[in-house]
């Protein structure tokens, strides 16, 4: 892909923000991408306004900068963190894109063996770091929005027949959100006749948060290439 031709569009993930994927944005952008990473509706604001927000809301917050987009070029790539990762599996249902990278999305989720993992680590450590990110997931992530998130995944699977662009399939091993058959579900159901899957032994579900980011940066400039 001609980097003064393709468009980057970057989706957060279900309570997250723009924070989770800034240091990729800011990658691509060094190596001359036109990179927009919207924030969904209800996002990085208030619990209340997380409430008030539908999965529609998340979808249409990322269709209307891939919207501006296609107004100066044709060639987007849809990069999906998470949850942003079924929504780029909505716009490409709808739009001509030119690839899509999925980052640790869900199909399956809760890998509850890595979370008693992590806490026992962070027990062991005398360090909470894994602690804190599930109280605070919490409490950022009302009930009412865990539906909306289950109602976005259930309407998205039956769209993953529809995926004929070529896909790049990034995931965690030690992810404690995103059990890894999601992996295996996504690769089966797509139509692409080209797919490639990555595993990255460590990095945790905020990969690009973690160590294992530039790794992940760099398969994600050689799909680019393509």
């Amino acid at each position: 892909m001609d980097n003064k031709k393709t468009k980057c569009l970057i989706i957060h993930g279900f309570g997250g923000g723009v924070h989770e994927v800034k240091p990729l944005a800011e990658y691509l952008t060094a190596l001359g991408y036109d990179v927009v990473c919207p924030i969904l509706k209800g996002h990085s604001t208030t619990r209340h306004e997380m409430k008030k927000s539908t999965y529609m809301d998340w979808i249409d917050s990322a269709e209307r900068e891939l919207l501006r987009l296609k107004e100066i070029g044709e060639e987007i790539l849809l990069i999906g963190f998470s949850m942003g990762g079924l929504i780029t599996f909505n716009l490409a249902c709808k739009y001509d894109i030119k690839g899509i990278v999925t980052i640790n999305t869900p199909i399956f989720y809760w890998n509850i063996y890595q979370v008693f993992r992590n806490i026992a680590d962070d027990m062991k450590n005398k360090k909470p770091n894994h602690i804190k990110r599930y109280l605070q997931a919490k409490k950022i992530s009302p009930f009412l929005s865990m539906i909306q998130f289950l109602l976005l995944l259930h309407q998205t699977k039956p769209k993953l027949k529809e995926i004929n662009c070529p896909i790049l399939i990034i995931q965690a091993e030690d992810d404690d959100t995103v059990r890894r058959k999601s992996v295996d579900y996504i690769n089966k159901h797509v139509s692409s006749d080209r797919k490639k899957i990555k595993y990255f032994p460590k990095g945790g579900h905020l990969i690009l948060l973690s160590p294992t980011a530039e790794q992940v940066m760099l398969c994600i400039e050689d799909f680019l290439q393509m």
